[in-house]
């Protein structure tokens, strides 16, 4: 299967989950779905890192086509919502728990790229 298809469909799924989540007011999706990819991006992150110097190229080609499209389609999701009239409930501690997932998710890819 296509790399591409495989992005497309995390930025459209993750999108539509967030831009869902934040209209009907749902929390725990948001949350799932923040600590799932922080979960994946850290395997990610420790495949590339390897073990007796032998490094995973394959983990950093699918922290680039599941995780990014995925954080953007986040992103564009709640800024969808946003603009709906729609706020995501950030002061809570299921927005505190999301937001440490989705900061753990980006950091995690940002470190698999400076590998």
């Amino acid at each position: 299967m296509s790399p591409w298809i495989i992005a497309a469909a995390c930025l459209a799924g993750a999108g539509f989950i967030a831009w869902g989540s934040v209209r009907l007011g749902l929390r725990w999706p948001l949350l799932a779905l923040a600590w799932l990819l922080a979960t994946i991006a850290l395997q990610l992150f420790l495949a590339a890192q390897g073990r007796d110097g032998f490094h995973d190229l394959a983990a950093v080609v699918a922290q680039s086509f599941i995780v990014l499209p995925a954080l953007l389609g986040l992103g564009i999701g709640l800024a969808l919502a946003r603009l709906g009239g729609h706020r995501a409930a950030w002061r809570r501690a299921t927005g505190l728990l999301t937001a440490l997932g989705l900061l753990t998710a980006a950091g995690a890819a940002a470190a698999t790229f400076l590998i």
